[in-house]
């Protein structure tokens, strides 16, 4: 049976989630699947006096030779919906067995840099219902839990920004014969069907799993289901951390460290996986079989530390502090010119003032950096030395301008906001403890 394009009528109830919000990014790719989303958001926008901002990303991979031209096709379908495009470039080193999953995170990390520069909150996929299915199928596979099996929510929040996916019960086919129903001219990427890739694989495969009854509609309806009794247990372990754990402008976070132990193993598995989220920062959730090992471990060792998903996990005085790890290769640095924002670390939101007159570098304080602090008396003792040495600083070359100032009104800042130099520089950690583990599936 021909799948029929989605309706005006369908696209009222789907896109109801982005009526309150001032701007919204789509993430379009070139693919049928992203060029619906932007086809049937901005009829729905145009249809309405109060609908969002509208502007589309397009992340130009250069993994393939026509990447560019794909890009381009999505400009030319922008312009004549009349919605703004932005084409942003992903700069790597070539390809290799780790390229789907580096892909993605650069994708979310160039388009959660473009949305914090340009004060847009929310970035909306078109991830769709056989999307689901084979999330589920790959879960499953790996043996993953509850989380895993729920597969990908209609809504979740990462580096500061909101991420919704309204297509999620729609079947691809669908999306397909709206964009050919209106005319609309899309590419194919061969990399979702190669073998080589473990969603290809999946794929192949789904045709004949439909024989034995496992459509794609049936396994998302389970997986739909399984979201109902994840959101219960997340609710549970948000209600926990507002009552035990606590969150720092300078980018850590502590939890009780015997009530956590007294929980539910599942519901102190999801504490300890929002808190490693919150503080870590990373896009790929924490797999299960991590998670578990580290709640031994601190069952077993409740006074050693422990390192997992970009943290250092530190007991002492009778609560766990998650700490952002500072690897060997060190945290990310760049420049920030006057006037411009930025997302440093996926962490934090930083902001030069317009009216200085040169730009500086953005990196870790490090054990260089506290070191300076302390010579100038400016290293409050009440700041753990782990949490400062992974704070985001101001720099020109290899001198300390200054931390941001993190508009904290706890006491143990207010030396950290000193600015010698008199920089205007601000800085804000981005997520919560409630915040929903990465962008990605």
């Amino acid at each position: 049976m021909t799948a029929a394009p989605v309706t005006h009528d369908d696209a009222e109830v789907l896109f109801a989630p982005l009526a309150h919000l001032p701007r919204v990014a789509l993430a379009v790719s070139g693919g049928p699947d992203s060029l619906a989303l932007m086809h049937l958001t901005a009829q729905w926008c145009a249809a309405r006096s109060d609908g969002p901002e509208l502007v589309v990303l397009t992340v130009d991979h250069g993994l393939r030779t026509d990447s560019r031209d794909e890009a381009l096709l999505v400009s030319r379908a922008a312009e004549a919906a009349s919605l703004l495009h932005v084409i942003l470039t992903w700069e790597h080193d070539g390809v290799d067995e780790g390229l789907q999953v580096r892909a993605r995170e650069a994708r979310y990390d160039l388009m959660a840099a473009y949305a914090h520069a340009h004060d847009i909150g929310a970035l909306v996929t078109a991830h769709h219902l056989d999307d689901q299915a084979e999330t589920f199928l790959m879960r499953l596979a790996r043996g993953s839990g509850l989380d895993g099996l729920a597969a990908i929510p209609e809504e979740g929040s990462w580096a500061g920004l909101t991420l919704l996916r309204p297509l999620l019960d729609v079947p691809k086919a669908r999306l397909v014969a709206t964009v050919e129903a209106a005319g609309i001219a899309y590419v194919t990427d061969p990399s979702n069907i190669d073998p080589k890739f473990e969603r290809g694989r999946v794929r192949s495969a789904m045709e004949t799993l439909a024989g034995f009854g496992l459509s794609a509609d049936a396994i998302a309806l389970s997986a739909k289901r399984l979201r109902r009794a994840r959101a219960a247990l997340d609710a549970a372990a948000c209600d926990f951390l507002d009552s035990h754990a606590e969150t720092s402008a300078a980018g850590y976070a502590s939890v009780d460290a015997g009530a956590t132990d007294a929980l539910p193993e599942e519901v102190a598995l999801r504490v300890l996986s929002r808190l490693l989220a919150t503080v870590g920062g990373g896009m790929e959730p924490v797999r299960l079989a991590k998670l578990e090992a580290l709640y031994a471990a601190l069952k077993e060792s409740p006074d050693k530390a422990h390192t997992l998903a970009r943290c250092r996990i530190a007991p002492k005085g009778g609560r766990l502090f998650v700490f952002r790890e500072m690897r060997h290769e060190g945290l990310p640095e760049l420049e920030l010119s006057p006037g411009e924002r930025t997302l440093w670390d996926n962490r934090f939101a930083i902001e030069l003032g317009a009216a200085e007159e040169a730009p500086i570098i953005v990196r870790a304080l490090g054990e260089e950096g506290v070191r300076v602090l302390r010579e100038r008396e400016a290293m409050p003792a009440s700041l753990p030395g782990p949490a400062a040495q992974a704070l985001p600083a101001c720099w020109r070359g290899r001198r300390l301008l200054c931390l941001p100032d993190f508009g904290q009104v706890e006491p143990f800042m207010s030396p950290l906001s000193r600015h010698e130099e008199g920089l205007d520089c601000r800085a804000r950690f981005l997520t919560g403890l409630g915040a929903t583990k990465g962008p990605g599936y």
